[in-house]
C-alpha cells in the first residue's frame, strides 16, 4: 500500500492498495482424493460468482475495483481467496485551516454492488490496514487507520485514513523566505536617506512578499470555507510591507523638509528633549556648562527635520523587528497547536 496523491485543490485521494476477499461457496467443494490429491486450483475470475466490490466514493466514475486481471484461488473445502488491487481514487474533503500542519481524514467506502444486505454481507477481517509492504510518502504520513462496517440497506465497509502533512517543505520554501524578506524590509530604516534607494528597496521587498503569497495560494483549494490561516498571516505580511513603504516615503519627506520655512513643532522638540535628555546633559557637562542651565529652548535650537527623521528611523527599525518576531511566533503557535 502507498499514497500516490492527495490533491488539496481538487480533493482527490489516490492510493495504491490491495484487498483480500474471502468467502465460502458450498458448490465448489470437492474430495481431493478423487482428483489426485489436488487441494486447490487457480481460475480466472470471469467464470465464477464474485461479490463485485465497488468503490462508493470514487473521484471519477463509479466502477468495480477488479477488472478481470486477478485470478481466484479455490480450496477443496469450498473456501475462495480473491486478492485484488490497484490505484484507487476517492473524494476527500480537505480542511487546510492549519496548513501546513494540517491533519486530513479520508475514507474509501466499499460495497458489493448490486446485492442487498440480505444477500451479501461484508465482514471485517482486521480492524486496521495491514502495512507489510507500505511505501512512505514524502508529503503525507499515515498516523492511524481504521476499518468500520455499516449495515443499512446495503453492506458497506469504510477504510479510514488519518493523514498528517510533513510541513518541512512549506516551512523552508515559503514561510521562512517570507520572514527573511520581511526582516530585510526592516533594514530599510538603516539605509541612509541620501542613497536614494529606500523607496525602491522597500517596494521590491513588497513585491517579493506578494509573489510568495501567490505561490502559496496556488497550492490551496479555491474555497473560502475554510481558508488557510497561513493566507491571513501572509496577507498581514503584505500589509506590513506596504506600511513600511508608506512610512519610508513619509519619513524621507521629513528628512528633506526646509527648517526655515517649516520649523520643527514644539511638541516634537519636547519629545526629543525627553528621549535624549541624558545625552544632552552629558554633552553639556563635557562643555563645562551646568546641567541646570540647559533649557528646552537650547535643546530645541539644535533639532532639525533631519534629526527628527533619524530619530523616527531608529524607532521604526526596532518596532518593525518586534512586529516580525511577534507575528512569526504567533503564526507557528496558532498553526502548530491548532491542528
Amino acid at each position: 500500500m502507498g499514497i500516490r496523491e492527495l490533491d488539496e485543490k481538487t480533493g482527490k485521494l489516490s492510493v495504491m492498495s490491495s484487498l483480500m476477499l474471502t468467502w465460502n461457496d458450498f458448490r465448489l467443494k470437492w474430495d481431493p482424493s478423487s482428483y489426485g490429491n489436488q487441494t486447490l486450483i487457480v481460475i480466472p475470475e470471469e467464470i465464477i460468482w464474485k461479490p463485485n466490490p465497488t468503490l462508493l466514493n470514487p473521484y471519477d466514475n463509479l466502477k468495480l475495483v477488479a477488472d478481470g486481471l486477478f485470478p481466484v484461488t479455490i480450496v477443496s473445502e469450498g473456501l475462495l481467496y480473491w486478492p485484488i488491487g490497484g490505484i484507487m481514487s476517492s473524494v476527500c474533503n480537505v480542511d487546510v485551516t492549519y496548513y501546513p500542519f494540517d491533519i486530513q481524514v479520508c475514507a474509501l467506502k466499499f460495497t458489493p454492488w448490486g446485492y442487498p444486505f440480505t444477500s451479501v454481507q461484508l465482514l471485517i477481517g482486521t480492524p486496521e490496514i495491514i502495512r507489510y509492504h507500505f511505501t512512505e510518502d514524502g508529503e503525507w504520513d499515515i498516523i492511524s487507520t481504521n476499518i468500520r462496517m455499516f449495515d443499512a440497506h446495503i453492506s458497506m465497509i469504510t477504510v479510514e485514513l488519518v493523514l498528517q502533512r510533513r510541513p518541512a517543505f512549506v516551512i523552508y520554501n515559503f514561510i521562512l523566505p517570507v520572514v527573511i524578506l520581511l526582516t530585510l524590509n526592516c533594514l530599510v530604516f538603516v539605509l541612509p536617506v541620501e542613497s536614494g534607494e529606500r523607496v525602491s528597496y522597500s517596494v521590491t521587498v513588497l513585491l517579493a512578499v506578494a509573489l510568495f503569497l501567490t505561490l502559496v495560494e496556488n497550492n490551496l483549494p479555491k474555497t473560502s470555507l475554510p481558508t488557510a490561516m497561513l493566507t491571513y498571516f501572509l496577507l498581514s505580511y503584505v500589509i506590513i510591507s506596504a506600511a513600511i513603504c508608506a512610512l519610508v516615503i513619509f519619513n524621507s519627506s521629513l528628512y528633506f523638509k526646509d527648517d526655515k520655512l517649516h520649523p520643527v513643532p514644539i511638541y516634537l522638540v519636547q519629545m526629543m528633549y525627553y528621549c535624549f535628555k541624558k545625552k544632552v546633559l552629558a554633552s553639556d557637562t563635557n562643555s563645562n556648562e551646568s546641567p541646570k542651565s540647559t533649557t528646552r529652548a537650547s535643546v530645541g535650537s539644535g533639532i532639525t527635520w533631519r534629526t527628527v527623521s533619524q530619530w523616527i528611523d531608529k524607532i521604526l527599525f526596532r518596532v518593525c523587528l518586534l512586529v516580525v518576531a511577534v507575528s512569526t511566533t504567533v503564526l507557528f503557535l496558532v498553526l502548530k497547536n491548532g491542528k
